[in-house]
């Protein structure tokens, strides 16, 4: 098996994205966190195409699904399912470098897999309307 030291960095827009802007975060609005679980349950079940249907706007003009379940397959099956994950860290941003100014979170996962003991998922929402999309998703 490849050693996987960045196992792909996935990233919906196809942009190593890094934080701009930082500031603390409140418990204003816990959905963000049930939909960044609810997208990490549907990669977990191989619901692609589900999961592509909660990434944003923006993503979504970025990259077509076809080249996002590319980018998801290249990594996801050699890991083997989940058997455990727990909220690291969480967030609040006003912008991510390449990308216009939002309200943006950033949550990190600490994740077991059968074939990898360790590992950080971390997604990155932004708010569009009242509601949480899934912008970015990473895995090392």
């Amino acid at each position: 098996m490849k050693s996987i030291h960045l196992l792909a960095v996935l990233v919906l827009l196809g942009l190593a994205l890094t934080p701009a802007q930082s500031m603390s975060f409140t418990e204003t609005d816990n959905s963000a966190q049930l939909v960044a679980e609810t997208f990490l349950e549907l990669l977990d079940d191989h619901e692609f195409p589900l999961a592509w249907g909660q990434t944003s706007i923006v993503n979504q003009s970025y990259s077509d699904p076809p080249e996002w379940f590319a980018k998801i397959l290249a990594v996801r099956p050699h890991l083997g399912p989940v058997s455990g994950r727990a909220l690291k860290t969480m967030s609040q941003h006003q912008s991510w470098v390449g990308l216009p100014d939002g309200e943006y979170l950033r949550l990190s996962y600490s994740t077991v897999f059968a074939h990898k003991k360790e590992s950080l998922e971390t997604v990155v929402l932004v708010r569009e309307g009242n509601n949480w999309f899934i912008s970015a998703y990473h895995l090392r």
